[in-house]
């Protein structure tokens, strides 16, 4: 990157650069281990990738340091206007969020389990995995806030979404089926799916021999 003097330097070598007052310590969030507090600091950097159909803009390097064993993160940042260091760092949380949030719904709703090839049923996979993702999010914010305050949640951290589905597991949805007849069955319908795909398999490189 290049720095406004137009310097041309890494990410690490434009951090060592920064004074020790400029750094700021700010709270992003909360976790399951209590309150996440890191410094913060931000360098203006030439702006030498804007897209051709938006004007110059701002563009900044956010760099994080964790308070304890000072690793640092870097954030590429680019805005239409100036922007100050707490809205980057307020959209860097956001990033977070987000990136969480598809961590628990690949966790908890079997996000990335769908084996599908086509729009629709990707779709349509999607959508019933997310809305129960929602599902278990909006019963852990209502556990929460009956939670709040009371002396049986004295002690404990709140709920979390994969611990809700694991009191739903172990009291409302039935357990899996481990009887000798429903494995063999279930075998038996797994082999001759495969059986099936393995045909068509077999028939469609044949007819992708005889077009060649």
């Amino acid at each position: 990157m290049t720095l406004g003097s137009g310097k041309a330097v890494t990410a690490a070598a434009a951090a060592a650069m920064i004074p020790a007052r400029a750094w700021q310590r700010m709270p992003t969030g909360s976790g399951t281990k209590g309150v996440r507090d890191y410094d913060w600091a931000m360098i203006e950097v030439t702006s030498d990738d804007t897209p051709d159909d938006q004007d110059e803009g701002n563009s900044a390097l956010l760099v994080r340091r964790h308070r304890c064993t000072r690793t640092l993160s870097y954030y590429r940042c680019w805005t239409p206007g100036p922007a100050s260091l707490k809205r980057l760092i307020t959209a860097a949380v956001a990033r977070w969020r987000i990136e969480e949030d598809h961590q628990l719904a690949k966790q908890c709703s079997g996000l990335d389990k769908g084996q599908v090839t086509c729009w629709n049923s990707r779709h349509r996979w999607t959508a019933v995995c997310l809305l129960a993702y929602i599902f278990l999010t909006v019963a852990v914010a209502v556990k929460r806030a009956r939670d709040a305050g009371t002396s049986a949640a004295a002690g404990m951290i709140a709920v979390t979404v994969p611990e809700l589905l694991r009191l739903l597991r172990g009291t409302i949805i039935p357990p899996p089926r481990h009887d000798r007849e429903h494995v063999l069955h279930w075998s038996g319908w797994r082999r001759g799916h495969q059986h099936r795909a393995q045909q068509a398999h077999r028939r469609w490189n044949s007819c992708a021999d005889l077009v060649a």
